[in-house]
């Protein structure tokens, strides 16, 4: 697999990307390529997860490395900006022997079972915002407000909200090239919300539980998502198809959507 986004290689020079991408200060890539960065990323996933959320306790990863047995059956993706340096990163991860991360927190409709055994579902995990972009008052942890074309001092960190979409136009990007169909994602009110904001279909397909902070299982169908950015209601998601080559492109036919949330579990409010 290529860099899921357009711009030059790492070490390659720091020319922003061709305009139309989400930001030309930031883009994304398939980090199982670039070994450096893949441990970097690693690193970011400790300081995240460790440092700043207290999720896992630091002392079990003395060498400031944070990975686990899901990351030999994930596809790896990250977000760097014009220094090379890994920003953010998050992984899809395959079913294997291990199961899935969330299986052992959270319980899931049966027919998402189902849909698992049937192939194409990966689970969106351990999705980390570098603590230098993340930072201003109101932020939280996953702000997706606020664009401005400024890349030094306060200005940077308000990018924030830029460098969560490449994150997730890369994740797009490396699951239409890979064939994936479905993502599931045990996610944050916060996070729900301000993706809920920009038309994602993520769907509740279980009851809150307490999995690394309070969390909801949500599952999305790519194809219900082609839909969206095919009609423009949200014209920024247009950029997601920015460098897919045309046989990943959706077209209109791709009109298959499989919903496994009932209409009451989609208005009860919990998902945002």
């Amino acid at each position: 697999m290529g860099a899921v986004d357009q711009g030059p290689a790492p070490g390659a020079g720091h020319e922003p990307p061709d305009a139309g991408t989400l930001s030309p200060y930031f883009r994304g890539l398939v980090l199982d390529e670039h070994p450096d960065l893949l441990t970097e990323s690693y690193r970011l996933r400790y300081e995240v997860y460790c440092l700043d959320r207290g999720f896992l306790p630091a002392s079990d990863y003395p060498d400031g490395i944070e990975s686990d047995v899901f990351d030999a059956h994930a596809v790896h993706i990250g977000v760097v900006n014009l220094e090379d340096e890994v920003v953010a990163t998050a992984r899809l991860v395959r079913p294997s022997e291990h199961g899935l991360p969330m299986f052992g927190h959270c319980t899931l409709a049966p027919e998402v079972t189902t849909l698992i055994e049937t192939g194409g579902v990966v689970e969106v995990s351990r999705l980390a915002v570098s603590r230098r972009y993340n930072r201003r008052r109101g932020d939280g942890f996953y702000s997706l407000a606020g664009r401005t074309e400024h890349v030094d001092g306060v200005e940077k960190r308000r990018r924030g909200g830029v460098i969560v979409l490449t994150l997730y136009q890369a994740l797009y990007q490396a699951s239409k090239r890979l064939g994936f169909t479905h993502w599931l994602a045990a996610t944050e009110r916060s996070l729900q919300r301000l993706v809920a904001g920009y038309a994602f279909p993520f769907r509740p397909v279980g009851p809150e539980v307490d999995y690394f902070g309070l969390v909801m299982p949500y599952l999305m169908d790519l194809r219900e998502f082609d839909r969206i950015i095919l009609s423009g209601r949200v014209p920024l998601l247009r950029d997601f198809l920015t460098g897919l080559e045309p046989e990943f492109r959706p077209v209109g036919e791709d009109a298959s959507s499989t919903i496994v949330a009932s209409d009451d579990d989609r208005s009860d409010g919990r998902h945002g």
